[in-house]
Protein backbone atom coordinates (compact mmCIF):
# COMPACT_ATOMS: atom_id res chain seq x y z
CA UNK A 1 0.00 0.00 0.00
CA UNK A 2 1.08 4.12 -0.61
CA UNK A 3 2.83 5.21 2.37
CA UNK A 4 0.91 8.23 2.08
CA UNK A 5 -2.45 6.00 1.70
CA UNK A 6 -1.50 4.44 4.61
CA UNK A 7 -0.73 7.82 6.65
CA UNK A 8 -4.41 8.51 5.76
CA UNK A 9 -5.62 5.46 6.62
CA UNK A 10 -4.08 6.05 9.91
CA UNK A 11 -5.59 9.14 10.70
CA UNK A 12 -9.27 8.19 9.80
CA UNK A 13 -8.58 5.46 12.05
CA UNK A 14 -7.28 7.07 15.20
CA UNK A 15 -9.76 10.49 14.77
CA UNK A 16 -12.62 8.21 13.70
CA UNK A 17 -12.60 11.00 10.64
CA UNK A 18 -15.73 10.92 8.61
CA UNK A 19 -17.28 13.35 6.12
CA UNK A 20 -20.90 13.81 4.86
CA UNK A 21 -22.47 15.89 2.05
CA UNK A 22 -23.88 19.13 4.56
CA UNK A 23 -26.81 20.98 3.42
CA UNK A 24 -26.22 24.01 0.73
CA UNK A 25 -25.72 23.67 -2.49
CA UNK A 26 -22.78 23.54 -5.43
CA UNK A 27 -21.09 26.83 -5.73
CA UNK A 28 -18.97 26.26 -9.10
CA UNK A 29 -16.52 23.47 -7.83
CA UNK A 30 -17.36 23.83 -4.09
CA UNK A 31 -19.17 21.93 -2.13
CA UNK A 32 -19.89 22.21 0.97
CA UNK A 33 -19.42 19.27 3.50
CA UNK A 34 -19.83 18.52 6.73
CA UNK A 35 -16.11 16.74 8.45
CA UNK A 36 -16.54 14.77 11.43
CA UNK A 37 -14.23 13.67 14.39
CA UNK A 38 -15.56 11.60 16.53
CA UNK A 39 -19.08 13.38 17.07
CA UNK A 40 -18.00 16.97 16.32
CA UNK A 41 -18.37 18.50 13.21
CA UNK A 42 -17.41 21.49 10.92
CA UNK A 43 -18.62 22.77 7.58
CA UNK A 44 -16.10 23.06 5.23
CA UNK A 45 -16.39 23.75 1.34
CA UNK A 46 -14.22 21.63 -0.65
CA UNK A 47 -12.92 21.76 -4.26
CA UNK A 48 -14.47 19.43 -6.07
CA UNK A 49 -13.55 20.24 -9.70
CA UNK A 50 -12.89 16.38 -11.41
CA UNK A 51 -15.96 15.30 -9.33
CA UNK A 52 -13.92 12.66 -7.13
CA UNK A 53 -15.84 13.34 -3.72
CA UNK A 54 -18.42 10.41 -2.98
CA UNK A 55 -19.29 9.37 0.67
CA UNK A 56 -18.57 5.89 -0.34
CA UNK A 57 -14.99 6.80 -0.65
CA UNK A 58 -14.19 8.17 2.73
CA UNK A 59 -10.76 8.38 2.33
CA UNK A 60 -10.98 10.40 -0.78
CA UNK A 61 -13.55 12.84 1.00
CA UNK A 62 -11.29 13.29 4.00
CA UNK A 63 -8.28 14.40 1.91
CA UNK A 64 -10.55 16.82 0.19
CA UNK A 65 -11.26 18.24 3.33
CA UNK A 66 -7.51 17.80 4.03
CA UNK A 67 -6.54 19.77 1.06
CA UNK A 68 -9.27 22.73 1.53
CA UNK A 69 -7.94 23.08 4.83
CA UNK A 70 -4.19 23.45 3.80
CA UNK A 71 -4.84 25.69 1.34
CA UNK A 72 -7.08 27.67 3.68
CA UNK A 73 -3.81 27.75 6.29
CA UNK A 74 -1.31 28.56 3.27
CA UNK A 75 -3.66 31.62 1.66
CA UNK A 76 -1.86 34.70 3.01
CA UNK A 77 -5.24 36.65 3.18
CA UNK A 78 -8.56 36.28 2.08
CA UNK A 79 -8.21 37.61 -1.23
CA UNK A 80 -5.89 35.21 -1.98
CA UNK A 81 -7.99 32.79 -1.29
CA UNK A 82 -10.72 33.50 -3.06
CA UNK A 83 -8.35 33.97 -6.48
CA UNK A 84 -7.31 30.49 -5.31
CA UNK A 85 -10.81 29.07 -5.36
CA UNK A 86 -12.14 30.85 -8.12
CA UNK A 87 -14.65 32.95 -5.95
CA UNK A 88 -15.44 36.89 -6.02
CA UNK A 89 -14.29 38.18 -3.17
CA UNK A 90 -17.14 41.02 -2.78
CA UNK A 91 -19.81 38.25 -1.92
CA UNK A 92 -19.91 38.82 2.22
CA UNK A 93 -20.98 35.28 2.24
CA UNK A 94 -17.11 34.16 1.54
CA UNK A 95 -15.63 37.01 3.84
CA UNK A 96 -17.94 35.36 6.64
CA UNK A 97 -16.65 31.85 5.84
CA UNK A 98 -13.27 32.90 5.53
CA UNK A 99 -13.55 34.01 8.77
CA UNK A 100 -14.76 31.07 10.24
CA UNK A 101 -12.14 28.62 9.02
CA UNK A 102 -9.66 30.49 11.34
CA UNK A 103 -11.73 28.47 14.57
CA UNK A 104 -12.29 25.53 12.87
CA UNK A 105 -8.55 24.73 11.56
CA UNK A 106 -7.50 25.72 15.23
CA UNK A 107 -10.17 23.36 16.70
CA UNK A 108 -9.80 19.88 13.97
CA UNK A 109 -5.68 21.23 14.48
CA UNK A 110 -6.35 20.52 18.72
CA UNK A 111 -8.00 17.36 17.81
CA UNK A 112 -5.63 15.57 15.20
CA UNK A 113 -2.53 17.54 15.31
CA UNK A 114 -0.68 19.30 12.42
CA UNK A 115 -3.42 18.92 9.70
CA UNK A 116 -1.76 16.95 6.44
CA UNK A 117 -3.38 16.09 3.59
CA UNK A 118 -0.19 13.37 3.11
CA UNK A 119 -0.88 14.05 -0.95
CA UNK A 120 0.98 16.41 -3.06
CA UNK A 121 -1.60 18.47 -4.57
CA UNK A 122 -0.90 17.81 -8.18
CA UNK A 123 -0.85 14.50 -7.76
CA UNK A 124 -4.89 14.98 -7.16
CA UNK A 125 -4.71 17.54 -10.28
CA UNK A 126 -3.18 14.84 -12.30
CA UNK A 127 -4.80 11.59 -10.87
CA UNK A 128 -1.23 10.59 -10.46
CA UNK A 129 1.20 9.23 -7.40
CA UNK A 130 -0.34 8.51 -3.97
CA UNK A 131 -3.32 10.36 -5.32
CA UNK A 132 -3.80 7.41 -7.97
CA UNK A 133 -2.92 4.99 -5.39
CA UNK A 134 -5.79 6.40 -3.04
CA UNK A 135 -8.47 5.55 -5.89
CA UNK A 136 -7.53 2.37 -6.38
CA UNK A 137 -7.55 1.60 -2.59
CA UNK A 138 -10.83 2.95 -2.48
CA UNK A 139 -12.42 1.07 -5.51
CA UNK A 140 -10.89 -1.75 -3.90
CA UNK A 141 -11.88 -1.70 -0.62
CA UNK A 142 -15.57 -1.34 -1.95
CA UNK A 143 -15.07 -5.12 -3.24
Amino acid sequence: MDQNVQLLLQLRNTHELRVELAEGKKLGALLKVRFYIRTKYWDIYIDDEYSYFNVNQQLVCIYLVMDALEEYNEADDYLLWCKANRLNASDTEWLEYYKSLDKAFQEIELLIGKINSFINPLDYQLNAGSFHALLNYEANDQL
